[in-house]
C-alpha cells in the first residue's frame, strides 16, 4: 500500500524508513549471593518441618532438589528427569550427567525425553561434596533401581514440573525470596562460575554450545563505576596543616 500510495504522489516518502527500530528494555539478571542461598535454605526446612499446607503434603525433597539445582546449574526439566543410572557415585569424584529432560504433554502429561533441550546440554558434570552428600544419603535411605527417578512424584512416576513449580511457591511464599524461581537457581551458577573462572566455563557448566546466551541471559553483572581515582585523590593530596598554620 505504502508502494501505491508513493507512485501516485499520495505520500512524498516512505514513513517506514523514518521509524526508529523498536527498543525492548532488558531485565537485569538476578541471581542468588552465596549468602542469599544460606537463608534460603533456612526458609525452606522450616517449611518442609510443617506436614501439609492448604490441605496438601508438604514435598520433604526440595531441599535435595535445590541441591543438585546450586551443584549443576540445570535447568528444572533436567533435573527431574535425572535417574539414578545418571548418577555415578563410584567416580572421583561423582558425577551426573544430563542425559534427557521432562516435558509436558496435553493428554500425556509429563514424561521423560530421552534427549535433553539442546545439543550442548548433554553434558557430564562433577558434583561437589554437598550435592555428594544429598546423593549418598537418598541412595542409602531407598536403594534405588538404576532406572528409579532421582526426584520422583508422590507415586514413584516422573515429577511434573508444574507441580514442582507450585510446591516452590508454596515453600517460599511469604519470605523474601518470593522471586526466587528455579531458573534463577541456573543463574545464580552461572554468575558465580563466571566470577571464579570466566564466562566459557559458566556456559559449559549451563549446556550452552557458547558464551553469548550466558553472558547476556545468566551472569549477573554488577554496576561499575568509571575510573575517578585521580579525581578523588585530591582528597587525600593535601598534607594536614602544622600548628603554625591553624588560626586561632
Amino acid at each position: 500500500m505504502i508502494g501505491l500510495a508513493l507512485r501516485h504522489d499520495a505520500l512524498r516518502s516512505n514513513p517506514v524508513r523514518d521509524v526508529g527500530p523498536i527498543k525492548i528494555a532488558r531485565k537485569d539478571v538476578k541471581a542468588l549471593s552465596v549468602e542469599d542461598v544460606r537463608k534460603l535454605r533456612t526458609v525452606i526446612a522450616a517449611w518442609q518441618k510443617d506436614p501439609a499446607h492448604q490441605g496438601r503434603p508438604r514435598a520433604a525433597d526440595l531441599l535435595d532438589v535445590l541441591d543438585i539445582f546450586l551443584a549443576t546449574g540445570a535447568r528444572i526439566g533436567e533435573v527431574l528427569a535425572i535417574r539414578w543410572q545418571d548418577v555415578d557415585l563410584q567416580a572421583e569424584p561423582p558425577t551426573i550427567t544430563i542425559s534427557g529432560t521432562v516435558v509436558m504433554e496435553k493428554g500425556r502429561g509429563a514424561y521423560r525425553q530421552d534427549h535433553p533441550k539442546t545439543k550442548a546440554g548433554f553434558r557430564t558434570m562433577r558434583m561437589p561434596p554437598f550435592a555428594v552428600q544429598t546423593l549418598q544419603r537418598r541412595y542409602s535411605a531407598d536403594q534405588p533401581k538404576p532406572e528409579d527417578m532421582l526426584f520422583p512424584s508422590s507415586t514413584g512416576t516422573v515429577r511434573s514440573p508444574h507441580n514442582f513449580r507450585r510446591q516452590w511457591r508454596d515453600a517460599r511464599a511469604g519470605s523474601p525470596y518470593e522471586w526466587v524461581t528455579p531458573h534463577v537457581f541456573r543463574k545464580s551458577v552461572a554468575t558465580l562460575i563466571n566470577q571464579e573462572y570466566g564466562s566459557r566455563q559458566a556456559a559449559a557448566q549451563l549446556g550452552h554450545s557458547g558464551t553469548a546466551i550466558t553472558e547476556k541471559h545468566y551472569i549477573a553483572k554488577a554496576t561499575e563505576s568509571p575510573d575517578l581515582t585521580a579525581t578523588l585523590q585530591k582528597f587525600g593530596t593535601e598534607s594536614p596543616p602544622g600548628p603554625e598554620h591553624m588560626s586561632m
